[in-house]
């Protein structure tokens, strides 16, 4: 299968490799050169595919080719050497740290607070207010059920820190998606326990995400790791809380050494086209990645643990299932995870 990427309205359509062959040949062709290369008996099939795109606000008719439609540019950069950062929060860390401070001048873009236990909106708020002056845009918290932590307190918190822009409760009662602050700030309740970093990594079609940002940096870059740093639940500081390696704790670390540690950068330029399987998946730049935990332990360049979908067959399997990734899940110490 083949993806059509709508990344101005973010949106995508899972079509047929052969509808996408005939997108591809009407980019430089008339619509009557397409029906005499295909042959008059699919005539009504590539009107139907054009009739699509013109519905869906993807392309237009004309009676020439026009100039002025250049290819889209694929380039990719940003003038921070990190741009996102998870940290997984602990009070017993001392967040005043220089390598902390230092961090946060780098004009971070978006961080992720992890909170796997219990936390009080004083302790939050307390937090979120470190982060006043800097150049963040973009919050994202994930904190755990607390019933008395309701919407309207969860909304209230959001305004008075805009920043915050998503919230993910895990060990809800229930699974449901809600929404505050005048319905631009999604709030997802999960079913699930996520008390450590072995909860992350995992691949679901509800992750996916059409834009221009994420399309580009992945032609180029991996699009979970690439500028990104981590502070795991005990100062450490990693790729991604579930990586093995570290590079040195917040407290003694310079933050230069490490940006500059060929080790700390080496998953940042690994691009779903290298990564095994996913090279061959339609979902691959609207994805992000996981090197954390991969089929193969032994190869970075395999494809991801936690997906369980086969781009071959075009289907979906619950991933913990899968005979052949038992021995990584053991590997990774997952089984008790999973169950």
């Amino acid at each position: 299968m083949s993806l059509l990427c709508d990344l101005q309205l973010r949106r995508y359509y899972h079509i047929p490799n052969d509808t996408a062959d005939v997108y591809l040949f009407l980019q430089q062709h008339a619509i009557e050169e397409c029906v005499a290369h295909y042959g008059e008996d699919n005539r009504e099939t590539i009107e139907g595919y054009i009739d699509f795109v013109i519905s869906r606000e993807l392309g237009f008719k004309d009676h020439q080719l026009l100039p002025e439609l250049t290819p889209l540019d694929l380039s990719w950069d940003r003038y921070a050497d990190v741009t996102n950062v998870i940290i997984e929060y602990n009070d017993a860390i001392d967040y005043t740290a220089s390598f902390f401070r230092e961090l946060f001048d780098l004009h971070v873009q978006a961080l992720e607070i992890r909170y796997y236990h219990a936390v009080s909106l004083d302790n939050i708020r307390a937090f979120v207010e470190r982060f006043n002056g800097t150049t963040l845009k973009y919050i994202k918290l994930v904190l755990p059920y607390d019933k008395s932590q309701d919407l309207q307190l969860l909304d209230k918190l959001v305004k008075q820190y805009p920043r915050i822009k998503s919230l993910l409760i895990h060990s809800s009662p229930e699974l449901r998606q809600d929404k505050i602050f005048d319905g631009s700030v999604p709030v997802v309740f999960f079913d699930r326990p996520v008390n450590s970093c072995t909860a992350c990594g995992e691949i679901r079609a509800n992750y996916f995400v059409s834009n221009l940002e994420l399309f580009t940096e992945s032609q180029h870059y991996n699009t979970c790791l690439n500028r990104k740093l981590s502070i795991n639940l005990n100062g450490y500081i990693k790729n991604c809380p579930s990586m093995q390696e570290d590079f040195g704790h917040i407290t003694t670390a310079s933050l230069r050494q490490v940006l500059d540690n060929p080790s700390f950068q080496r998953y940042g330029s690994i691009r779903k086209d290298d990564i095994a399987v996913c090279r061959d998946c339609e979902f691959r730049h609207v994805c992000t990645d996981c090197r954390a935990y991969v089929e193969d332990p032994e190869d970075i360049h395999s494809k991801p643990l936690k997906c369980g979908y086969d781009p071959y067959t075009n289907e979906w399997e619950e991933w913990t299932q899968h005979p052949m990734k038992q021995t990584a899940i053991a590997w990774y110490g997952l089984k008790e995870t999973n169950n």
